[in-house]
């Protein structure tokens, strides 16, 4: 309605009021023309017929909504895939596990009681399911939360469940609770009213015709009104779980309770330049090529290109790429079997928001990289890090010039409709790689300075279409370090605020 109103604003300023005008001058006419019509029917005795050509348009026009109601009543009361909540993106394994089991038992609350007065246990018992499935070891796992979480879980879930409500139920806030009273206390006077008129008027010819087509429109649309219900009381236990689940994981936090991630503070203390939101991690064996790579992205010569081996500590390089403002890459020792160092990477790949792993072409040993692979596998299918949303890896085929024939050169290749041995030897990389470590994607590479770069604009490209993703992982990790610590500071201010109040009272 306010667009309309605003809509018809515009068209007046614009016309100098003549479209309104004309809108008038064809409008009013029909409203004439409908009434006198009306008029005439009952004048000239035709009422009967012309309740019969209604009804049987009705019956013609309520045809699709009954055979509608024939498909939904062969579908499950609420689909997990058409209801108005949706998982998170920042969620991990676990609890995308945890929302897919707990979702059904929403669908068998529904079928067992669907009444309003029923959610409020309903929703009870998916926060007790869900306190289970994240406290399985503890005894007291029903209500391992403190009382400020559950007022910020209450308050959370309204603040939720009213966006849906102004989204998808017309006119909501436009009705005050009042005229709702109102209607609620005069609804049996009004019925009994309504029933009474129906009674009486089934005694005539149109009436009885008229009743009939209001019942047809009762049936077919009753129906509409109660998926619509039924979706509205989905989408509040769905925000329940929704809610449960980001509070039994630990992230369930407002912004100005999320610390800075240790790994940022530990990149300041490296650097003296404010850390960027986007940090990237650079993993390989030793003599990867991971330099050579920082430079490339970073258009100069900020790490230490060397042909010997480096396995020296972790160093912190700036970079802006097109799009995105500026990013960290970490460079990181090289793979080299030690188990120092591979605690050392674990923690600072476990750490990043992306990670891009660096493979030389011509290098087949892949020992050292698969073992780690391993390892990171493990690390996310621990229970106790479930709930960590793992960084997307983008592999990178380095050094492809280097692959059979040496002496060919001319990229860029075509790896779909290969025509030459250098193209072959390449995808046939790829896929033995692949294979080997199942990446999240890989690419091949080539970022020499004495000879023609490849692909480096892809690669960027790559780290562009990830990075929403890298701040949902960052935003993931930056929420269960927060969720777990006790700061004593805030906790001596609470007492001493407290002690102050309490004082004051006293000394009355």
């Amino acid at each position: 309605m306010k667009r309309t109103i605003n809509s018809v604003k515009i068209a007046t300023r614009l016309s100098n009021g003549v479209i309104p005008v004309m809108l008038a001058i064809i409008g009013f006419p029909l409203v004439v023309l409908v009434g006198f019509g009306l008029f005439a029917i009952y004048q000239s005795g035709f009422s009967l017929y012309f309740m019969g050509m209604l009804a049987l348009s009705t019956v013609v026009a309520v045809i699709p909504v009954y055979w509608r109601k024939k498909e939904v009543n062969q579908a499950p009361i609420a689909n997990l895939n058409d209801g108005l909540v949706k998982a998170s993106t920042e969620w991990g394994v676990l609890d995308n596990q945890v929302w897919l089991e707990l979702s059904e038992r929403i669908n068998q609350q529904l079928e067992q009681s669907s009444e309003w007065s029923d959610l409020k246990e309903h929703g009870l018992e998916l926060i007790t399911l869900t306190s289970k499935q994240y406290n399985k070891n503890s005894s007291d796992n029903e209500l391992a939360f403190s009382a400020p979480e559950l007022l910020m879980l209450t308050e959370e879930i309204s603040r939720r469940y009213r966006h849906i409500l102004k989204t998808h139920v017309p006119f909501v806030d436009k009705i005050n609770l009042s005229t709702l009273k109102v209607l609620f206390d005069s609804g049996d006077k009004a019925k009994y009213a309504w029933n009474i008129y129906r009674a009486y008027r089934i005694f005539s010819p149109v009436g009885l015709i008229a009743e009939a087509r209001g019942q047809l429109l009762s049936k077919a649309f009753g129906r509409v009104n109660q998926e619509l219900q039924i979706k509205l009381k989905q989408a509040l236990l769905q925000e329940v779980l929704a809610v449960a689940i980001d509070l039994y994981s630990g992230r369930f936090k407002t912004d100005d309770e999320i610390e800075q991630s240790q790994a940022a503070v530990k990149d300041q203390q490296r650097m003296a330049v404010i850390l960027d939101p986007l940090r990237i991690c650079l993993l390989g064996q030793v003599s990867a090529g991971k330099s050579s790579l920082i430079n490339s992205l970073t258009n100069g010569m900020l790490a230490e290109v060397s042909k010997l081996p480096s396995t020296g500590g972790i160093e912190v390089h700036e970079c802006r790429l097109e799009g995105i403002d500026t990013i960290h890459l970490v460079d990181l020792p090289g793979l080299d079997g030690d188990d120092k160092h591979e605690k050392l990477l674990l923690e600072q790949v476990t750490n990043s928001d992306l990670v891009i792993w660096v493979l030389k072409a011509n290098q087949p040993a892949r020992l050292l990289d698969t073992q780690f692979k391993n390892k990171l596998d493990e690390f996310y299918a621990d229970s106790k890090n479930r709930s960590r949303k793992q960084p997307t890896i983008i592999g990178v085929l380095n050094q492809v010039d280097g692959l059979k024939p040496l002496g060919e050169w001319d990229p860029p290749y075509d790896l779909e409709n290969v025509t030459s041995e250098k193209a072959e030897n390449i995808n046939n990389a790829l896929v033995h790689n692949r294979e080997l470590l199942k990446l999240d994607c890989l690419i091949p590479l080539s970022v020499g300075d004495d000879k023609e770069q490849y692909n480096l604009t892809a690669l960027k490209s790559l780290i562009d279409q990830y990075f929403e993703s890298a701040m949902q992982v960052q935003l993931n990790r930056r929420r269960i370090e927060s969720g777990g610590k006790l700061n004593l500071a805030d906790q001596a201010k609470c007492v001493y605020q407290t002690g102050k109040s309490l004082f004051k009272i006293v000394t009355r």
